[in-house]
């Protein structure tokens, strides 16, 4: 556990106060909410495995690995917050995800079945603005025209005005609707979860080395090699402890780059989630 010494010391920084200031700023909370938040994940993982005289050493070295280890503990209360209000917001459509997400709905595209879970359906639908075009909209899927048209009592005419206005919707805010498809999140998921064991292989508080998770994710490997400045690109992917430390640093920050990104990507994805749960909810 940090000392209160240590705590104060870390405080004072301008590394924890510019990351306070961001927690703030992106929750919408006050700077004392977010320094709580940030004091607590520091305490609780980032650095729960280093003893007092170790973070007072690093302290009193001006060791970057600090500044970098609040940095990510920042991440890391941002990126926790949204997914905690992704969650939120699902509930409040579906109820538990427990109970929902085997449900299934089969879809008959001409002669192919495709299907469907309840999760899969209401995520997609809550992108829309009003209530209506998600009523509209799960129908649709679920019963199709005939069925659709008796429930909201539509004419033909006004059905296919409803269908062309959710077209020209999903049309208009395509990005918005990918952030919630699967294939693209669970994507942008597999990332993230990836370079976050990455980090924490790196850190010391996952079990493993570097080589054993470039073994496990030789896909992922590869295409972040083809994009960062890595020069001997075969011995990062097959002789990591020999490769030279200059291609190690190199794609160490491709990846950091890439974790960023993703990052970025799941906590627009979340807000977008949770702004269909609030809009569903009013």
């Amino acid at each position: 556990m940090i000392n209160q010494e240590n705590l104060h010391r870390i405080i004072q920084t301008r590394t924890f106060k510019t990351n306070t200031h961001n927690i703030a700023n992106r929750l919408v909370i006050s700077d004392a909410d977010a320094q709580e938040l940030l004091c607590t994940e520091l305490a609780e993982h980032r650095l729960s495995k280093y003893s007092n005289n170790e973070i007072a050493s690093l302290l009193d070295a001006g060791d970057q690995n600090l500044g970098w280890k609040v940095t990510y503990a920042a991440r890391d209360v941002v990126s926790k917050y949204y997914r905690a209000l992704g969650k939120q917001a699902e509930h409040q459509y579906h109820g538990e995800l427990a109970d929902i997400e085997t449900g299934v709905i089969r879809l008959v595209n001409g002669d192919k079945v495709e299907n469907i879970n309840e999760y899969q359906l209401a995520k997609v639908t809550q992108q829309f603005a009003t209530q209506s075009s998600r009523l509209f909209c799960d129908l649709l899927i679920r019963y199709g025209k005939n069925e659709t048209m008796a429930q909201m009592r539509l004419t033909n005419k006004q059905f296919n005005r409803k269908l062309r206005n959710c077209q020209s919707y999903i049309s208009k805010h395509r990005s918005k609707f990918d952030l919630v498809t699967n294939q693209t999140r669970d994507r942008q998921l597999y990332v993230l979860n990836s370079l976050n064991e990455l980090d924490a292989t790196i850190n010391g508080t996952r079990e493993g080395n570097i080589q054993d998770w470039i073994d496990s994710h030789i896909k992922l490997v590869n295409e972040l090699l083809s994009t960062s400045d890595v020069r001997y690109q075969g011995a990062v992917l097959n002789h990591w402890e020999t490769a030279s430390k200059a291609d190690q640093y190199a794609f160490i920050r491709e990846c950091i780059n890439a974790q960023s990104k993703a990052q970025q990507w799941i906590d627009q994805s979340n807000q977008a989630i949770k702004q269909a749960g609030e809009a569903q909810s009013n």
